[in-house]
C-alpha cells in the first residue's frame, strides 16, 4: 500500500509500506484524510525518537474496508473516525473510565502504524460512524475537536464565566468554540495578530490580547478586573504557563493542554497565595461521539481551520509548509 515514510529529520518519503492485517475485534479503515498534528511534526523536526521508515499520524477519517469476526459496531462502506491511543482496558484507569491514563497505552502513530497510509489496522471499540455528509477532511479534525472537548468538559458549568484561552492555534481556536458553545466569555490570547484576528471575526472570542504588543495585566482588569474564573494553557511553554497563572483570579482552574518540550521553572507562590486549582488535560477520553454530534449540529465550524489541503504524493511538501507556521497556515490536511 501506498504511505508516507518518517525516514529522519525533517525526510518524509512517499513510499509504499505492508498493508495491515486485521484481528477478530479490528476494523481495516481505508484512509481518506489525515489531519497534521504538532506532534507530527515534532516528529518531523526530530524532537521525538520514532524509527526510521515509520507511519505517523494520528487524526484521521475513513471508510470501514475490512471488519474483524468480532465487531458489531459498524459494517463495510461505513464512514468513521478513530480515537488514537490503544489501552488495555484492564489497568486501575481504564477501568475508572480514564483510558487516556492506561498503563500501557499505545498511541497510534507512535508505538503503533499510525494513519498517514491507505489503510489502518484498529481496533473497533475506538472507531465511530459519522454522517455522510460530512466531508473526510472535516471529520479528520474530530480527533483535535475531542482534545478541546475533553478539557472544556472537564471545568464544568462555564456559563457566563470569564475565560483565557493562551495560545490561538488549532486546539486553541478549538477550545474558543466549545466554550462559545458552552456559554462561555471568552478572551484569545496570542503572540499572531492574524490568530486573534481570525478568532474574532468567527466570533468565538469577545477580547483578544497580543502580550507582545499590549500589556496583558493592563488589558485583564479592562476585561475582568478581579482576572479570569478559568484559564487554557494551550502552548505548552514557561512563558505561556506563568501567563496563565498570573491573569487567573484567585480560586480559579488554570488547565494545561500544552506539550512542554522541555521542563519548566513556574512561580509556584501563584498557585499558593491564589490557591489556584491546576489540571492537566492529557488526550481525552469519552467525549468522542459528542464531539461528532457538535459537529453534525454545526456548533461547531472545523471546516474553516482548514487552510491548506495536499494530496499523500506531496506530503514531504506539506510537512515542509506546515514546519514553517508561514502566512495564515492554520491547519493542514493530507488526503489518500
Amino acid at each position: 500500500m501506498k504511505a508516507l515514510l518518517f525516514n529522519g529529520k525533517e525526510k518524509i518519503v512517499f513510499g509504499t509500506s505492508q498493508k495491515p492485517k486485521i484481528g477478530n475485534h479490528d476494523i481495516l479503515m481505508k484512509i481518506k484524510a489525515v489531519g497534521l498534528c504538532g506532534t507530527d511534526l515534532h516528529i518531523y523536526r526530530g524532537g521525538l525518537a520514532v524509527p526510521k521508515k515509520s507511519v505517523i499520524g494520528h487524526e484521521f477519517s475513513g471508510i470501514v474496508a475490512e471488519i474483524g469476526r468480532e465487531v458489531h459496531n459498524v459494517k463495510v462502506g461505513d464512514h468513521v473516525v478513530g480515537e488514537h491511543v490503544v489501552t488495555c482496558g484492564k489497568c486501575s484507569y481504564c477501568k475508572v473510565g480514564k483510558p487516556n491514563l492506561c498503563a500501557k497505552a499505545q498511541v497510534i502513530g507512535l508505538q503503533r502504524p499510525g494513519a498517514l497510509a491507505e489503510f489502518l489496522s484498529i481496533p473497533a471499540n475506538l472507531v465511530y460512524k459519522i454522517p455522510n455528509n460530512i466531508p473526510f477532511t472535516v471529520a479528520a479534525l474530530v480527533e483535535p475537536l475531542s482534545i478541546a472537548l475533553y478539557a472544556v468538559r472537564e471545568a464544568g458549568f462555564l456559563l457566563n464565566k470569564r475565560v483565557a484561552v493562551v495560545g490561538q492555534g488549532p486546539i486553541g481556536l478549538l477550545v474558543d468554540q466549545v466554550l462559545k458553545s458552552a456559554g462561555a466569555l471568552v478572551t484569545g490570547i496570542d503572540i499572531r495578530d492574524s490568530a486573534l484576528a481570525f478568532a474574532k471575526k468567527k466570533g468565538w472570542v469577545r477580547h483578544t490580547i497580543r502580550p507582545s504588543k499590549d500589556n496583558p495585566e493592563e488589558c485583564v482588569k479592562k476585561i475582568t478586573p478581579e482576572g479570569y474564573d478559568v484559564v487554557f494553557e494551550v502552548v505548552g511553554l514557561e512563558s505561556t504557563t506563568e501567563l496563565a497563572l498570573e491573569i487567573a483570579r484567585r480560586h480559579a482552574k488554570v488547565y494545561l493542554l500544552g506539550v512542554f518540550s522541555a521542563p519548566s521553572k513556574i512561580n509556584l507562590m501563584n498557585i499558593v497565595k491564589k490557591e489556584l486549582q491546576v489540571f492537566g488535560s492529557w488526550t481525552c477520553a469519552n467525549v468522542f461521539p459528542e464531539a461528532i454530534e457538535l459537529l453534525a449540529r454545526n456548533e461547531v465550524d472545523l471546516k474553516s481551520l482548514i487552510t491548506n489541503v495536499y494530496q499523500a504524493k506531496d506530503g514531504a511538501q506539506a510537512f515542509k509548509d506546515a514546519s514553517s507556521y508561514q502566512g495564515n497556515r492554520i491547519k493542514s490536511v493530507i488526503t489518500f
